[in-house]
């Protein structure tokens, strides 16, 4: 199959019989990330998967291995304040352990937002953890999947809003190319998201993506993201 391969109409999941009694919320349904392994992720470090290396894109749920063509369809934001990794490290909180989650928040007004999600006056780095969600159709996947942009991945996250904002129309009318780039620190060598613009999306994308949207873009602060409040390493 060609990793470009456009999603055909069997992409779009209908339930079947066997859930008439249910009155599901969008809360009870968890939806999985398109996760960018790293070296150190679980499911490289503990083999969880034959071939699991840094460097792929899973479907964090699935631990399939997802083709790079994507179409967005809605986008949000959200904010993670974790601990410090030391105790002398800045940013480090009693009470916590190493790297937990301190707080979660999806209101730009939040208090805690507003002052630990910004810059400060002379460039210092944020407390808290800003991320750019987008609610994303990937080729051939049967279920929708959350790509998630922050930390030195977030500019990317803007290159992707910016495209899909300036180039007019709805969110899922263009598809795009979800790559990694190699980066190198001090601290080792570790994989960002790339995107690429490759043109028009399908009639059938358009319709499976205006069939989610349709469902799901207006209680994106009641959807369960799969390992939301997992940090990103880098």
């Amino acid at each position: 199959m060609n990793d470009l391969t456009q999603p055909s109409l069997t992409s779009l999941a209908i339930p079947g019989r066997g859930f008439e009694g249910l009155k599901l919320e969008k809360s009870d349904l968890v939806i999985p990330r398109a996760k960018l392994l790293q070296a150190l992720s679980p499911e490289v470090a503990e083999s969880k998967f034959d071939g699991a290396k840094a460097g792929l894109i899973i479907n964090s749920l699935t631990l399939e291995v997802l083709p790079p063509r994507a179409v967005p369809i809605f986008c949000w934001k959200s904010w993670f304040r974790f601990n410090a990794r030391t105790r002398d490290a800045e940013g480090w909180v009693d009470g916590y352990d190493p790297g937990a989650l301190i707080w979660r928040s999806l209101d730009p007004d939040d208090a805690r937002v507003v002052s630990e999600a910004k810059f400060g006056p002379e460039g210092e780095t944020p407390l808290a953890l800003t991320c750019l969600n987008f609610f994303s159709l990937f080729a051939e996947a049967q279920m929708p999947l959350i790509l998630s942009f922050a930390k030195t991945s977030y500019k990317t996250g803007k290159q992707l809003l910016s495209l899909s904002r300036f180039c007019g129309g709805d969110m899922w009318n263009r598809a795009y190319q979800i790559g990694v780039d190699l980066q190198k620190n001090d601290q080792g060598t570790y994989y960002t998201f790339s995107v690429k613009m490759l043109g028009e999306s399908s009639e059938v994308e358009r319709q499976i993506a205006e069939s989610w949207w349709q469902e799901f873009s207006d209680k994106a602060k009641e959807l369960k993201v799969h390992e939301a409040d997992e940090p990103a390493p880098f």
